[in-house]
């Protein structure tokens, strides 16, 4: 079964995370499809490991193992603003006027590199300022897994807020050495391919050690803000006007999800005969008659 259900939510207010089957089967083989069209599967990177020596390593900023939002390929673009998600972050947040503060698609490939991470909240590079009660939350993000995660695959480390919650946020990184009975207390995501982990700024977790000698991670850090808090969410997607593959997810998106890169809803005072007379002409594909509709 997929879908996040009130219980869901409820262990999401209770701990700070919780952990759903988002996609089936299908979407899940669809989606890893698209991924291929970044990043190889495991069987051509052992068969060939120089030839991606450089790009899987993650040395400096070639990498062949990161893409971002909007994607080539339909179900990544799907699953990054998958209905359930949205309803979720809708529902926590308390308005529909959200948008996708980003969108990280990541592969682990095994004997590449030390994955191992601190216990950390998130809110350091996805704010400037300090996060909000959950109660008052103004993003919200999660990280969706494209392949089965075993205790060797690097699975996310997560600490229930049951142990956290009245304790200061700073600081965000915190060592084994420094707070073992926060350690004491974490466990790991173990989870088949098409979950979903939805978390928390406030929810201390980390990222682990690939143990196993083969195989791989695909996984895709995703996150929903407000609208108006110019003071969160990692980036704007103004700057991928143009691109192909913004181009494509414009044209073929609904006018709901047009919102969550930053496009004036249906109603929006921007939408007057010559702008969607321009917007239309940027993009042949689109069908203007909501915004028409609704001068």
């Amino acid at each position: 079964m997929t879908g996040i259900s009130e219980e869901d939510y409820q262990h999401w207010r209770q701990h700070g995370y919780v952990i759903v089957r988002l996609l089936d089967d299908d979407q899940v083989r669809a989606t890893v499809e698209n991924i291929h069209e970044y990043m190889p599967p495991w069987e051509e990177y052992a068969r060939h490991p120089r030839w991606y020596a450089d790009s899987v390593a993650y040395r400096g900023r070639r990498s062949r193992t990161r893409a971002t939002f909007p994607f080539v390929g339909d179900a990544l673009n799907a699953s990054t603003l998958h209905p359930e998600l949205i309803a979720f972050a809708e529902r926590v947040i308390g308005t529909d006027r959200l948008m996708l503060s980003h969108g990280q698609l990541g592969g682990k490939y095994a004997g590449t590199r030390d994955f191992e991470q601190q216990l950390h909240l998130d809110y350091g590079n996805n704010t400037l300022v300090c996060p909000k009660p959950d109660e008052e939350i103004v993003d919200l993000p999660a990280i969706i897994y494209y392949t089965d995660v075993t205790v060797d695959l690097s699975p996310t480390y997560v600490v229930s807020q049951q142990y956290t919650r009245d304790e200061p946020r700073e600081p965000r990184h915190r060592s084994r050495e420094d707070y073992p009975e926060l350690y004491a207390r974490e466990f790991p995501v173990v989870v088949p391919a098409g979950s979903v982990l939805i978390y928390s700024m406030n929810t201390f977790h980390r990222g682990s050690a690939l143990r196993a000698t083969e195989g791989l991670r695909y996984a895709q850090n995703i996150g929903f803000k407000r609208v108006d808090t110019s003071w969160a969410g990692q980036v704007t997607f103004q700057h991928d006007g143009g691109s192909a593959e913004m181009n494509h997810f414009l044209e073929n998106a609904t006018p709901r999800e047009r919102e969550f890169v930053g496009f004036p809803r249906v109603g929006d005072p921007y939408w007057d005969k010559d702008t969607i007379a321009n917007v239309g002409l940027r993009y042949p594909g689109m069908d203007m008659s909501p915004y028409q509709d609704k001068l």
